[in-house]
């Protein structure tokens, strides 16, 4: 199933199969699981919308959502222009593990949250930088990070406003526009 903007909609999915196993509807889907970890990371780059390097070395890519590429000039570069403006290099970052904590290419897979408790991924979807991308098992904030696509979306904030996302970045990356 899809959201109108063309987004999985999983949160349909996570919240319906539970109560279909149990036999009842209507009920309150379960919190999510507790994290499975956190540590610390001082950002030192950003790759790009939704990667960064750690003043350790560790790169991280942010769970749950895409953005541009880079070679999608110009979309890749506001992408990373904006989590600077959210995160400049230097800021201390606590990065919240999932289930899965690396990806094929051995970064590390986090939620990263901001000095003031806010959370990078989901506000760089809230502003319009990144679209939603849930990937299982990491499903924790899917129902939060989706909604925040809809409402960006809705809004026209950041690339919705400058048809920035007519190409995804998943579509990108396979050559499919």
């Amino acid at each position: 199933m899809k959201s109108p903007h063309g987004v999985p909609s999983l949160a349909v999915a996570a919240t319906v199969a539970p109560l279909a196993v149990a036999g009842c509807s209507g009920s309150t889907p379960a919190a999510p699981p507790p994290p499975v970890a956190s540590a610390e990371c001082v950002l030192s780059f950003a790759i790009d919308g939704d990667s960064i390097r750690c003043a350790d070395g560790r790169e991280i890519r942010l769970l749950s959502i895409d953005a541009p590429e880079i070679a999608q000039e110009p979309w890749g570069g506001l992408a990373r222009e904006e989590l600077l403006r959210v995160a400049p290099v230097r800021t201390a970052l606590t990065v919240e593990y999932d289930i899965e904590r690396v990806d094929t290419f051995g970064r590390d897979l986090a939620y990263l949250y901001l000095p003031g408790g806010d959370m990078l991924n989901e506000r760089m979807v809230a502003s319009g930088y990144a679209l939603a991308f849930i990937f299982p098992p990491n499903r924790r904030y899917e129902e939060r990070i989706v909604a925040a696509e809809v409402a960006a979306s809705e809004a026209g904030r950041g690339l919705w406003a400058e048809w920035g996302f007519t190409c995804r970045p998943a579509d990108f990356r396979q050559d499919r526009c």
